[in-house]
């Protein structure tokens, strides 16, 4: 599998697949790797990448008649030349639209763009969706950022306090969140609504600044031991080293009209 690497002036590095556009690594300016990645990912045409920052569209998890999390993360994109801006931030642009196969499962004409962003210690991922046809559509839609930790029992979630969400482990919609932060005890999916603009994931060593717009949800999952030896793709006791917080569209799907666009971002900062 080839890949498209972004180097900006300062010496941050992300490296991207085409395969899904899939972010696979994120190391800010002499900082270390903030994605985690499964050592036993395959890296194959039709295959979802295990880890990263997964590009899901149209459809969110198996809410609908398409494969799980749709088509996008398993396509091939279209990637534009890798590019440095004024400022110095390395640049890129993936592209995906509809052919023969993707109309048969879902019959709709658009435009994906990815644009992938790498400056200092920021990664910034934009996802664009242009309806290019003459029939309105929705979908759902996320950003599965993987994120690295040392260990996730010392990792906390702060800024989802007040805010209701759907626990998809216990099958319980319209859960509350109560606590100051989500701290990660075992198998942990759930669907937080009308989320906060920023959301900061604290270790004892560093804190990242989880920052989106465009998406109203947020979505923090970990498989737990349990289920994570279930996922053949999945390294052992990889669970113990990631937590999934997602900038997400589920709730309330994007609805597009012929020739609308509609934009979603997720910034992450890392502080040391």
């Amino acid at each position: 599998m080839e890949f498209i690497h972004l180097r900006a002036a300062d010496g941050a590095t992300a490296k991207i697949s085409p395969l899904g556009a899939h972010v696979c690594s994120w190391i800010p300016a002499q900082g270390s790797e903030q994605l985690f990645l499964s050592q036993k990912t395959e890296f194959k045409e039709g295959v979802a990448i295990r880890g990263g920052i997964p590009v899901i569209f149209p459809q969110f998890a198996s809410l609908g008649s398409l494969p799980k999390h749709g088509f996008a993360r398993t396509a091939l994109w279209q990637a534009d030349t890798p590019f440095l801006q004024e400022d110095g931030a390395a640049v890129v642009e993936f592209h995906l639209k509809e052919n023969i196969a993707r109309l048969t499962i879902w019959p709709y004409v658009f435009q994906a763009t990815l644009r992938v962003q790498v400056l200092a210690r920021q990664l910034q991922v934009t996802l664009t969706v242009h309806n290019s046809g003459d029939t309105a559509f929705h979908f759902t839609s996320a950003l599965h950022t993987y994120l690295a930790v040392s260990d996730v029992s010392q990792a906390r979630l702060l800024g989802l306090q007040n805010c209701s969400y759907r626990d998809s482990v216990l099958a319980q919609d319209n859960c509350l969140e109560q606590d100051a932060y989500v701290q990660i005890n075992g198998e942990t999916d759930r669907i937080y609504r009308d989320v906060p603009e920023l959301l900061h994931l604290e270790q004892p060593h560093q804190r990242l600044e989880i920052r989106q717009q465009g998406f109203s949800d947020a979505v923090v999952w970990n498989p737990g031991p349990d289920a994570a030896v279930k996922l053949p793709d999945f390294e052992f006791g990889g669970e113990q080293k990631m937590v999934c917080v997602e900038a997400a569209a589920i709730s309330q799907p994007i609805h597009l009209a012929p020739g609308a666009h509609w934009s979603g971002s997720q910034l992450l900062q890392c502080e040391y």
